[in-house]
């Protein structure tokens, strides 16, 4: 039987990757804050937190608390600073007191928005975010985070109506075109989506965000040259982001460079050494040659051991298990995988080659008719139709 090619969808979101506007919400306080220490000690706190530094930012946030009592801004930088350490008790007590002190304040609605939408109250976030743009309709911030929330959801038409209101408030918002690019990528519109999202290219200098949704959008438009070129521009822009030398990876595999994509999911792993994609995506490459078969082995079993409960990642796994010849080892992994993920048609059929193997001709038989019964397209297709008409794989 020939060898799985290379599997390339392992849990990588290609465009949310790029799509929060949280960053440049903060970064918009500081066109918001009055003059004086206040300000002064509101944009320590921004830069710091931007830097991960979160104890200064901690320190600086608290600091204008003392110039300015119950400002409302500093007060959702502290809520920030709370939720980044897992403090979610914390985080809302700042957050309500900043509601609380500041009923006409769209930061603080913003800010408590974002809170309930990652604590999963919707209805309540959606609320926050809408009343944050009533508070304050020319702040893009606030129309990019509601256009967020409802892209998360699946909702691209509102989510694009949200982003152009952003754009129209501030044309020269990088932050609101790279949004409505992807925003109208996630509606199916790929030649309006990539000139949104080289606008905010251009307007985001700095930024390596919108290479890497262009680099998204270009791979899955097939232009696999030019999506790599976007990607290593990221780079350029911000070389410690192991999420784009992943993409750089996949890229560089489908354009059929196995060599460039090991190199990248190898970069990858320097910077986050359990990164799942990387790892999983290594046990596929490992497995394309005979004699790395148990190298294979042991990236997929480290995926595993980050993701016990992806069924891709399983998936790997047991096929790893099955090109060593480890087939009893194999099915109980594939087994698993299919109990997290039953939908997944290649996973079934690789659990039905493995029963094959093992001599359980009518348990292979019945798991490649649920493999087919999904009614979703995978490689092996016409081997699994081969099979099940007993005509074997040539």
């Amino acid at each position: 039987m020939r060898r799985t090619p290379f599997r390339v969808a392992c849990a990588v979101v290609a465009f949310a990757l790029a799509a929060s506007a949280h960053g440049d919400s903060l970064s918009s306080y500081k066109k918001q804050v009055a003059g004086g220490p206040a300000e002064q000690a509101i944009g320590a706190a921004i830069d710091a937190l931007q830097a991960g530094d979160l104890k200064r930012a901690e320190a600086a946030s608290l600091k204008a608390l003392t110039l300015a009592p119950d400002e409302p801004h500093a007060l959702a930088l502290l809520a920030e600073v709370e939720m980044r350490q897992g403090h979610a008790a914390n985080a809302l007590k700042y957050l309500q007191t900043a509601v609380a002190k500041n009923p006409k304040s769209a930061v603080a609605e913003e800010a408590m928005g974002r809170y309930l939408d990652e604590n999963r109250e919707y209805p309540a976030a959606e609320s926050a975010f809408k009343k944050a743009i009533v508070l304050d309709p020319k702040w893009a911030a606030a129309q990019i985070s509601l256009g967020d929330f409802y892209l998360a959801r699946g909702q691209s038409a509102p989510a694009v109506t949200a982003y152009r209101a952003a754009v129209a408030e501030d044309p020269k918002n990088g932050a609101a075109h790279l949004a409505l690019g992807l925003g109208i990528a996630a509606a199916g519109d790929a030649q309006n989506s990539e000139k949104e999202l080289r606008t905010a290219a251009s307007l985001m200098p700095n930024s390596a965000r919108p290479h890497v949704a262009l680099g998204n959008l270009l791979s899955l438009k097939g232009q696999d040259d030019q999506a790599i070129s976007e990607y290593q521009t990221a780079l350029k822009l911000d070389p410690r982001n192991a999420g784009t030398y992943v993409l750089l990876g996949m890229a560089q595999k489908k354009g059929g460079n196995a060599k460039l994509a090991e190199k990248a999911y190898r970069q990858a792993l320097a910077i986050e050494a359990n990164n799942i994609v990387a790892l999983n995506n290594l046990a596929w490459i490992a497995m394309m040659t005979p004699e790395r078969a148990k190298e294979a082995v042991v990236y997929a079993k480290k995926a595993a051991e980050a993701a016990p409960m992806m069924g891709q990642v399983l998936d790997t796994l047991g096929w790893a298990y099955h090109v060593n010849g480890e087939n009893e080892l194999a099915s109980q992994t594939l087994k698993r995988g299919a109990a997290v993920a039953p939908e997944d048609p290649r996973l079934l059929y690789h659990l039905a080659v493995v029963y094959g193997a093992q001599g359980h001709k009518q348990e292979e038989q019945a798991t490649l008719k649920k493999a087919l019964a999904t009614n979703k397209p995978f490689p092996e297709m016409d081997e699994a139709k081969s099979r099940l008409a007993g005509k074997g794989v040539s």
